[in-house]
């Protein structure tokens, strides 16, 4: 019975290829305006390519600072002291206090 699902994978691609190369064919308007080797073709596939590439660019930009400043800070993590002001003994935040000297 494994060669079902082998068959039924190759009818898959076989009948998905002309479906791919439509896909792959850009909208009415470029596939119909411009011919086979226009340069203008070329240039409005570019602008498009950087037109997607900005908001990825920026976000990964965003990303990496957060990425850097989290792993940055995870070194410099101390414990915080806190001075009271009606006692002379400092305490670490998260330590329950117990008695004042």
């Amino acid at each position: 019975m494994p060669d079902t699902k082998r068959t039924r994978v190759a009818l898959a691609l076989v009948a998905g290829w002309p479906a791919a190369q439509v896909f792959a064919q850009s909208c009415a308007m470029c596939g119909s305006s411009f011919g086979p080797d226009d340069p203008v073709q070329r240039a409005f596939s570019w602008s498009i390519l950087f037109l997607m590439a900005a908001p990825y660019t920026l976000f990964g930009a965003v990303a990496g600072w957060l990425f850097y400043v989290h792993r940055r800070a995870a070194g410099r993590r101390r414990a915080a002291v806190v001075e009271l002001a009606w006692g002379r003994r400092k305490v670490p935040v998260g330590e329950t206090g117990g008695h004042l000297t």
